[in-house]
């Protein structure tokens, strides 16, 4: 691997307390953070080990998964805030499920807590990243409103669903391609935002920056995990759904639904993957047993020295 291929950033020194206390340690060795350069095979592993992860707790993963789309789905139906508390409570939420699978990942207690160990630890750089993807949505549906009039911004404010002339025409055409672009590319930029914010204790810029260093880095990988995914996954088991459709009424949708079960917890432990592939996972500082008191070693001797 050559020089160019590895990014590194030094991750912050530790807490000196305001009161002359003893140094606060964090739970997590500072090493510095390297950004990989991975095999375009890779893009298709990490479809296959996000479903490993997956078979190894499918009740667990798919509880976290869920629990963490109903609390933003009912964060975007809150009256009068819902629009912005939803993108604000996404990075928290996402990183408690990609917490889940670094303990399915690792072996360790699964609890359902975990959904929520974001918002314990590093709760004010999370909000921060999510009323700035609040931002950069808002702005982006705003700007649209100056090429079709406001049609997509009603569609997904207000879940107002324009008629056919109104799908067919220029304007929405040339805006829904603007619109996709940019909010793709956003997508690319937050994508690693949770888990390097969580992980390695970035601020929300410099998140964002090995965010879009890791994706563009990886583009390779990237391209062919979203070809084995739309390929291999949706068309695949689109054309078995309409074949049971026609075969057996009902089978199809009830295909569809043990499908959507599995998929959607397997996408979110494949990001999992993606990230601790390209970024690595820092390591746990070994706790060092403190130097016993002097005198009471002495103490210990002369006790054994007398039994």
């Amino acid at each position: 691997m050559s020089n160019n291929d590895i990014t590194e950033i030094d991750l912050p020194p530790k807490i000196q307390p305001q009161d002359g206390g003893s140094q606060l340690h964090y739970p997590f060795e500072p090493r510095p953070l390297k950004v990989r350069r991975v095999p375009i095979r890779h893009g298709w592993y990490w479809l296959i080990e996000g479903f490993t992860l997956w078979i190894r707790s499918p009740a667990f993963l798919s509880f976290l998964a869920f629990s963490c789309i109903f609390g933003i789905l009912v964060a975007l139906v809150t009256p009068y805030i819902g629009e912005l508390l939803g993108p604000v409570l996404y990075p928290g939420l996402m990183l408690g499920v990609f917490n889940g699978c670094r303990a399915i990942d690792r072996r360790r207690k699964l609890s359902p807590g975990l959904l929520f160990t974001g918002f314990r630890r590093h709760a004010y750089d999370l909000l921060l990243a999510g009323f700035c993807n609040y931002i950069v949505i808002t702005a982006v549906l705003l700007g649209s409103r100056l090429i079709d009039g406001g049609i997509i911004w009603q569609a997904l404010m207000y879940a107002e669903i324009p008629d056919m002339v109104v799908l067919a025409s220029p304007s929405f055409r040339y805006s829904l391609i603007i619109t996709s672009i940019l909010l793709t590319l956003w997508g690319v930029i937050y994508l690693f935002v949770p888990q390097l914010i969580g992980w390695w204790r970035l601020s929300v810029p410099k998140a964002l920056l090995f965010s879009l260093k890791g994706c563009l880095v990886n583009w390779l990988p990237f391209l062919a995990y979203a070809f084995c995914f739309s390929f291999f996954v949706c068309m695949l088991v689109a054309l078995v759904i309409n074949f049971l459709q026609l075969t057996i009424e009902g089978l199809g949708v009830l295909v569809c639904t043990v499908f959507l079960l599995i998929i959607i917890p397997t996408l979110f432990a494949s990001f999992y993957v993606a990230a601790r592939d390209i970024f690595g996972l820092p390591r746990r500082r070994k706790h060092k047993r403190r130097p016993s008191d002097p005198e009471q070693a002495e103490q210990k001797k002369h006790r054994a020295r007398a039994a």
